[in-house]
């Protein structure tokens, strides 16, 4: 090889090694600004802040789902909208009751909106719903919450995908394509997000040898607080329940209709029955004697329990409008605890045992809660066969 062609060669090797310097040195600059781009800017973004939210519930992610999500503030707005009409259309209360009632509410607003706090915050960390504890729980408050939540939606609404993000300033409106399980209605939701204060770190100047040449970059800022967006409000909350609820009230109603002469007929019996039974507790003695217990227990065995077993059968073979599933359950429940009150209460009777017995009254208190629960749904029903139709 002569002088020239070495020295030729040697040039377009050296231009090769220089090219594929430049081209690793621009890779890298490029990785270094898709970086910066995406801890300082898009992370940063409310659709960020909505995806990995979204992402989080899906994937129980407690955390990061509570800090894109401000229940505090989301469920005292809802609240509103949930009760603004609870007691408008009630013609069997007079105007002072009604105010009365509607003051009460409102003055309740913060233990009720706490105790839907930790109803969400337990779904989250468990996938379970269960009713809140302490001053909420039973009817210390007069009122029913698992009832309440049951109206809310909350616990038959299923997130489908987010839709669209809109930033405008210090706010965004975020829309979510969801639908009512029971119905089968599907809705957009629309929330809005407000900035939060944001967490970053500085890279200083920093020099570093690529290839043997001395690199120095300027100092760059990192955002690593992640999202700085959380929703604040539900803005259509009232809409999706006006577009829901009435076609649920429609299929209660359906229900209440088609077993109405069911629960008419063995309502009969069971009083019959309630007559018959405290008949056969009367004694001289003050206590029941022997016979008197046999007695009672053949009567609940072989009467009792059979007419609360063929009274669910006839009802389960009612078909059950998606709407009316919470009530047909309530019923189902209803049936299951009273039989085991009863059978608490012949063992008890027939061991003399004080434990079975209380066993008994409590399950008997169960019972009572159920019934008043279902007696409120069925009441409610009617108050909403007078609404006025939306428009």
């Amino acid at each position: 090889m002569d002088d020239y062609t070495w020295r030729k060669r040697l040039a377009q090797r050296r231009r090769r090694r220089r090219r594929e310097r430049l081209f690793v040195l621009a890779l890298f600059i490029m990785a270094l600004i898709g970086a910066f781009l995406y801890f300082s800017v898009y992370t940063k973004t409310p659709e960020y802040a909505m995806r990995e939210m979204v992402e989080a519930y899906r994937a129980g992610d407690a955390k990061t789902f509570r800090r894109h999500v401000d229940l505090d503030s989301i469920t005292l707005a809802s609240y509103d909208d949930l009760t603004s009409d609870l007691f408008k259309y009630d013609t069997q209360l007079s105007d002072a009751e009604r105010s009365l009632f509607e003051n009460f509410y409102v003055l309740i607003r913060r233990q009720m909106c706490k105790g839907a706090v930790k109803v969400i915050n337990t779904y989250i960390d468990t996938r379970q719903w269960t009713l809140p504890g302490g001053i909420l729980k039973g009817r210390q408050l007069g009122i029913d919450y698992d009832l309440l939540l049951d109206r809310s939606l909350i616990r038959h609404t299923a997130l489908i995908d987010l839709e669209e993000v809109t930033h405008h300033g210090e706010q965004a409106t975020a829309t979510f394509n969801i639908v009512e399980e029971y119905s089968k209605v599907p809705f957009t939701l629309k929330v809005t997000l407000k900035d939060l204060a944001n967490e970053s770190f500085n890279v200083g100047g920093n020099e570093f040898e690529l290839f043997g040449r001395k690199l120095k970059f300027p100092g760059l800022t990192f955002n690593l607080g992640g999202s700085d967006w959380k929703v604040v409000s539900v803005d259509n909350y009232r809409g999706y329940l006006d577009a829901v609820s009435p076609i649920l009230k429609k299929n209660l109603a359906d229900y209440i209709d088609a077993t109405e002469e069911i629960v008419y007929r063995y309502n009969q019996t069971f009083r019959a029955q309630q007559d018959s039974f405290i008949s056969m507790q009367r004694s001289p003695y003050g206590i029941m004697l022997a016979n008197q217990r046999e007695e009672t227990t053949s009567y609940i065995t072989n009467t009792i329990i059979p007419s609360l077993e063929s009274r669910q059968a006839e009802l389960d073979e009612v078909p059950i409008p998606e709407g009316a599933q919470f009530l047909a359950s309530l019923r189902q429940e209803s049936t299951r605890i009273t039989i085991l009150a009863w059978q608490s209460y012949i063992k008890g009777i027939m061991d003399n045992s004080a434990a079975d017995l209380d066993k008994a009254a409590s399950l008997h208190k169960q019972e009572l809660v159920l019934d008043q629960r279902i007696e409120e749904i069925v009441h409610n029903s009617a108050i909403a066969r007078n609404l006025p139709e939306l428009p």
